[in-house]
């Protein structure tokens, strides 16, 4: 595989994972000898004694072999039976915690949950943490089976009541939990945190026009770049595997005019050969968030640059409008990973101090209590 240069990898992180784009924020600071920010909300937790019981558990996704997935199940005090969130890392090779550059936001969630009564499981993503598995084999797909998989679990705890088991998920961890409910009638509820309702396509080209324009990038040269991954992105999602797809890409690449620059080219190429990225190319949840018929409350912060509120939750109120239970907000100031923010660029993530703004876990919080509270019919 080729070695990317820093910018090509921004980009590439801005599409696959939107994750590793702090990280390069976070090389640029220490360059500079910029202190190390603080992250208060994981110390205060690490501080003081927890008032709820936290276990390690294991559980088996038993549709694929070789597939154990590791967690932490916090369980307030009490026997129960306990209502129960699922949480859902966001795309990328993600650990239980959903850690980037010291921000754990499923951490602080789930404590924040577990001190309000609720029993919250997370895990490792196959290939993860202590989770086995083939993590750059799996799509979205597989992912979802994961979820599926830990929901069962749950049922099976005796702890927990089953009838109120829900998601909450984030980015693309949202969608995931919209589509394992979509499935299957018991989940009692979905928390989509910045869930994509587009065609990944139309999105993933978004993300890259708008990351483009918030580095300084001339807001034409980012269109014609756009309109430049919109046939690359058509191209690899109409093929049939990676052979397909490589060709498909090189076509696309040698009628451009003008012809793209090595990185943009290469960086197609590698979605190409990306068996994940050749999924989401050609993703499209519309059809599986009709069905859906659960309550939902699906959060955005208005500075996302990754799933753009602006576009994405049209789609999304498009998609859920045969369900009788939705809740829609657009939280001012917030980025994609839900803090308070100046431009919405991931490149801020790493300098921002707050991980998981108050008003998010205050809202996530009250809205479940009002569906959990008695068993659905």
């Amino acid at each position: 595989m080729p070695q990317w240069d820093k910018a090509t990898l921004l980009v590439i992180a801005a599409v696959a994972t939107l994750f590793a784009a702090p990280a390069l924020a976070q090389d640029k600071a220490n360059s500079t000898q910029v202190p190390k920010p603080t992250r208060p909300q994981e110390e205060a937790i690490a501080a003081a004694p927890l008032p709820y019981r936290e276990e390690v558990v294991t559980f088996e996704n038993s549709a694929v072999p070789g597939v154990r997935l590791v967690g932490t199940l916090t369980l307030p005090s009490g026997s129960g039976p306990h209502a129960a969130a699922i949480l859902l890392a966001g795309s990328g090779k993600n650990d239980r915690d959903e850690t980037l550059s010291g921000h754990k936001p499923l951490l602080v969630l789930a404590d924040a949950l577990t001190r309000q009564g609720y029993a919250v499981l997370r895990y490792d993503k196959r290939g993860a943490g202590q989770s086995a598995g083939n993590y750059d084999a799996a799509t979205m797909a597989d992912f979802t089976s994961d979820a599926k998989a830990a929901l069962a679990y749950l049922k099976n705890r005796p702890e927990i009541d089953g009838a109120k088991i829900g998601f909450i998920g984030h980015s693309e961890g949202g969608t995931i939990g919209a589509l394992v409910a979509a499935d299957d009638s018991s989940v009692a509820y979905v928390v989509m945190m910045a869930g994509f309702a587009l065609p990944a396509k139309l999105l993933v080209a978004e993300q890259i026009r708008r990351f483009d324009v918030v580095e300084g990038k001339p807001p034409a040269e980012a269109t014609q770049t756009y309109k430049l991954n919109m046939a690359l992105f058509d191209a690899i999602a109409n093929a049939k595997d990676q052979a397909e797809a490589e060709m498909r890409v090189r076509q696309v690449l040698a009628a451009a005019d003008p012809a793209p620059a090595k990185p943009e080219a290469d960086q197609a190429l590698m979605f190409a050969r990306l068996p994940a990225m050749r999924f989401i190319l050609g993703y499209d949840p519309t059809a599986s968030l009709r069905r859906l018929r659960v309550p939902v409350l699906a959060l955005a912060g208005s500075k996302d640059i990754v799933v753009p509120p602006d576009v994405n939750l049209p789609a999304l109120r498009k998609a859920l409008a045969n369900d009788p239970d939705v809740t829609i907000k657009e939280l001012p100031g917030l980025n994609h990973f839900f803090q308070h923010a100046e431009t919405g660029s991931p490149r801020e993530m790493s300098m921002i101090e707050e991980t998981l703004a108050p008003e998010v876990t205050a809202t996530v919080i009250h809205w479940i209590a009002g569906h959990t509270t008695a068993r659905r019919p």
